[in-house]
């Protein structure tokens, strides 16, 4: 019979295909017999009858991916047409396994899979990836390994955040497989410029903002989180959004990092983050305690247990002043309890101490304290007539308002108080006599110095009538009166010659008597009584004046000549200003001559016996008759006060 003819395949997948034929247009048939033979087969072909009312025939389980070649006869009679009609024809290979992106950033996509299974024939792969953005959107990657292996292929210089659709088939000469086919979205780009609005940064919330990126890029949303914080969940808000967000009800003085990234699908850029430390709580229970021993000012303090805080910060500055010209300091501490030794007396300081969070401080707590102002110093005090003039200086870091100046009498307690703004003040109407205790105290903001206390007497009145009541040879008893309205605690007793201006000082008494001893012969004495008051005395001491009379001579040994006679004998104890001399000769006695030697070196003689110093006066008396007997008397004169006189007779 003839040949058939207009042989056609139409490949249905990888195991079937439909074969289509035309009957020979003359001539008589009863089927076809269709041989079938694979490429990658070298055995047998595959034989089939077909009857005549079998077209189309379907062939069955072919191998996906293989090259067939088709041989058609016509058939009569079980005798095979001499011609036959031929076509070649492949089967769809198999659909490759699943895929992956192996790597990707915010402009390359690697995508990796696996071979189809079973693997079938297949020469290689297509790649292709829609948008087609890419350097190259379609790849053909030959098949490497029996059995194959994974493959890979990378598309670059992407769009940022946009979602490609990728698909791999298998390729078998000209036939192609169904595709395997994912979305995969490229890594956006991250936020630029994550800032905070220090403005609305308080104890528990904050505003971050932030900035789109540079360039073109895709993406949905974006994410706001808290790095490292699973109690605060992640936020997202839309692209078209404001780029802001503000987080609340959060922990006082801690520090958050804040991650914002953008997202596009589900896959989310690069972080883009910022560190930002919460006010912490302001300290509570801000005290201050003066040490009364050593005058410094402990401030003491807690910190609030609902906040986070690493340090203080603690400063201190005068209320009335400035901060250039008044006292202030500031200083850091991990303490709660701070002594401040530098603190000036007698100021009124604001102290300020806040908690401190990573450099991130809170709310100031505020205390004021006074600090109390330094001891004045009494400089002088000096009794005067029913008073005391006082005066005193103070410290010159110290400042004060006023001063308070208390008296109190000793033996009444009666007590005054006075205040003045001057350092010195002039106490009046006290009583003559009188002790005083004198605290000087220097107020500033109503608060005390330690006093500085002086006890003083006022002047007492001085004593009346003073006069001697008796005189012996070498001391006089003097006698006086108490004073009248006035107070003493002693009368104090002096004495001093004319040559000596220095006064001696006896022992103090309470009686009105007391004697005078031992007073130097032929000396004229200055006797001094005053009334004492605390070792105050009166400006008006009473004196009174006494000349002890002078030695005589005694122990007279004439040396006789002719004409005269020289009169030795020792010197006598005490003052003396001059010698008389009187003699006449006894036979003649209305006619006496007188001679006044003043006593000095002139007439004397001295010499050392055992360490004792003798001295031996020498007087000569000349122009006598020789052979008379003469009469002599020979006294002294101090202060016009004549001695006892010495009567001695002798001859020539």
């Amino acid at each position: 019979p003839d040949p058939p003819s207009n042989l056609t395949v139409s490949v249905r997948n990888g195991k079937t295909a439909v074969v289509y034929w035309s009957a020979p247009s003359q001539g008589n048939y009863s089927g076809f017999r269709l041989r079938v033979q694979s490429f990658s087969d070298a055995g047998n072909p595959r034989t089939s009858l077909i009857p005549a009312d079998a077209v189309p025939y379907t062939l069955r389980d072919l191998i996906p991916g293989a090259t067939y070649s088709l041989q058609l006869f016509t058939v009569l009679d079980a005798k095979d047409s001499v011609a036959y009609t031929s076509r070649n024809f492949t089967t769809k290979p198999n659909t490759p396994g699943k895929f992956i992106v192996w790597f990707r950033n915010e402009t390359t996509l690697l995508v990796l899979w696996q071979p189809p299974y079973p693997a079938g024939i297949y020469t290689h792969y297509k790649v292709s990836i829609e948008p087609p953005d890419a350097i190259e959107s379609v790849f053909y990657v030959e098949k490497e390994g029996e059995p194959p292996g994974p493959a890979q292929a990378a598309f670059k210089d992407l769009v940022p955040g946009r979602a490609y659709n990728i698909s791999v088939q298998t390729v078998s000469e000209d036939e192609i497989s169904a595709p395997t086919t994912a979305q995969y979205r490229t890594v956006p780009l991250r936020p630029l410029n994550v800032t905070f609005d220090k403005n609305s940064i308080t104890s528990t919330s904050f505003r971050v903002s932030w900035n789109a990126p540079n360039g073109t890029f895709e993406f949905d949303k974006y994410q706001i989180s808290l790095g490292g914080n699973r109690r605060v969940t992640p936020v997202t808000i839309n692209r078209e959004d404001e780029a802001q967000w503000e987080f609340r009800d959060l922990e006082p003085g801690k520090t958050y990092q804040v991650v914002v990234k953008t997202v596009s699908g589900k896959v989310t850029s690069w972080p883009a983050s910022g560190e930002i430390t919460l006010h912490p709580l302001p300290v509570r229970d801000l005290q201050a305690q003066i040490d009364e021993k050593t005058g410094m000012l402990e401030v003491s303090w807690k910190p609030d247990n609902a906040s986070t805080q690493d340090s203080y910060k603690l400063q201190y500055h005068e209320v009335e002043t400035t901060s250039i010209t008044g006292d202030s300091n500031t200083l850091a501490t991990d303490k709660t309890r701070v002594t401040l030794e530098a603190l000036l007396p007698g100021r009124n300081y604001t102290i300020i101490v806040q908690a401190i969070s990573h450099k991130v401080e809170s709310n100031e707590t505020i205390l004021y304290q006074v600090t109390r102002p330094s001891s004045p110093i009494i400089e002088d005090l000096k009794s005067i007539e029913r008073g005391l003039n006082i005066s005193w200086k103070s410290d010159v870091n110290s400042r004060q308002e006023k001063f308070e100046v208390t008296h109190t009498r000793n033996d009444t307690g009666e007590s005054a108080t006075t205040l003045t703004t001057e350092s010195h003040i002039v106490l009046e109407d006290l009583y003559p006599g009188a002790g005083y205790e004198v605290k000087v105290f220097a107020i500033s903001h109503g608060l005390r110095s330690e006093p500085h206390d002086y006890f003083q007497a006022v002047l007492p009145h001085p004593p009346q009538h003073l006069r001697i009541e008796k005189v012996t040879n070498n001391a006089v008893l003097v006698h006086w009166v108490a004073p009248v309205n006035s107070l003493f605690t002693e009368y104090a007793i002096r004495y001093r010659t004319d040559d000596d201006p220095r006064w001696v000082k006896l022992p103090s008494v309470r009686e009105t008597e007391a004697e005078v001893a031992d007073m130097t012969p032929g000396e004229k004495y200055t006797i001094q009584v005053n009334t004492v008051s605390f070792g105050v005395e009166s400006l008006n001491p009473l004196q009174v004046n006494h000349t002890v009379k002078p030695n005589p001579v005694v122990n007279v040994s004439p040396v006789v000549d002719s004409t005269n006679i020289t009169l030795e004998f020792p010197r006598p104890e005490g003052r003396i200003e001059t010698y008389v001399i009187r003699w006449w000769s006894t036979m003649n006695p209305n006619e006496f001559r007188t001679k006044n030697m003043s006593a000095g070196n002139d007439l004397e003689e001295y010499e050392e016996v055992a360490g004792v110093v003798h001295y031996t006066e020498r007087i000569l008396v000349n122009d006598l008759m020789p052979g008379t007997e003469y009469s002599f008397s020979v006294y002294t004169v101090s202060y016009h006060l004549v001695s006892e006189v010495t009567n001695f007779t002798t001859h020539t």
